[in-house]
């Protein structure tokens, strides 16, 4: 009897762990993205548009290359409205329509802190 109470532990204490480390991971992207868009927003303001694309650019790179961990992690829904609030701004970028912008930073901006905030864990998810 024993054996499978040490057993039933070590796979707890094991998706605590996994847990925890998924959040750190969400945390990671969410924040490297999170900067390149500060960057591309502040140089959009400045009507570099250039350079906000670039920036734009290398957070959407980032966000695609995490694409193996998130199809697992992260529900497709967020994934694709996500992915696509990143087309729409390069597409505004593209144009050059500040107007636009800032709707669209603001859009994607959400998106992200979405993904952040709904996997970690709180006391309704718990129970």
């Amino acid at each position: 009897m024993m054996k499978r109470e040490y057993g039933a532990i070590t796979v707890l204490i094991a998706l605590v762990l996994l847990s925890f480390w998924n959040i750190r991971k969400i945390e990671t992207l969410t924040a490297d993205v999170g900067i390149a868009l500060s960057k591309a927003q502040s140089a959009a303001e400045q009507l570099d548009f250039k350079a906000a694309r670039k920036h734009l650019d290398e957070g959407m790179e980032r966000w695609l290359d995490a694409e193996e961990y998130t199809h697992i992690f992260i529900r497709h829904a967020e994934i694709d409205t996500t992915t696509d609030a990143f087309y729409e701004l390069k597409e505004i970028l593209c144009q050059e329509e500040l107007s636009s912008c800032p709707a669209a930073f603001e859009k994607l901006r959400y998106h992200l802190e979405s993904i952040s905030t709904m996997e970690k864990p709180s006391l309704g998810s718990v129970l």
